[in-house]
């Protein structure tokens, strides 16, 4: 059961189809399949659902400007003025470099738990 559940959410951080593992989440940057090319699944399962992926999506961003902050300032020289400098537009930028692996875990964390709107596939 936990393995199956890793690799469901492995699934969704290569952004594949957390059903099969074998239709892709994204036909462009920003615009997702409706259902899976390989099996049917639908992904998007209610209006609202995204409000996770926001969720996932700031802890992401946050998580990579503390551990960025606190690296910089262990192992350069910078002021806290400079890091800023540096750290300012990349936490601004970061929710758009994150937005598919953001979307892609809470598709699979939605899969995991609420089942399935089509049969299980027989491996």
């Amino acid at each position: 059961m936990l393995r199956e559940a890793a690799d469901i959410l492995w699934r969704g951080l290569r952004l594949r189809c957390p059903c099969c593992g074998y239709g892709r989440l994204f036909r462009s940057a920003f615009h997702m399949h409706v259902r899976c090319s390989a099996c049917g699944e639908r992904f998007e399962r209610e209006p609202g659902q995204w409000f996770g992926a926001v969720y996932i999506n700031l802890g992401l961003t946050l998580g990579a400007v503390v551990l960025g902050v606190f690296l910089t300032r262990a192992l350069t020289s910078l002021t806290t003025s400079q890091q800023a400098i540096i750290w300012t537009p990349f936490a601004a930028l970061a929710p758009f470099l994150f937005h598919r692996l953001s979307q892609g875990l809470w598709v699979s964390i939605i899969f995991l738990g609420e089942g399935l709107y089509i049969a299980w596939p027989h491996r």
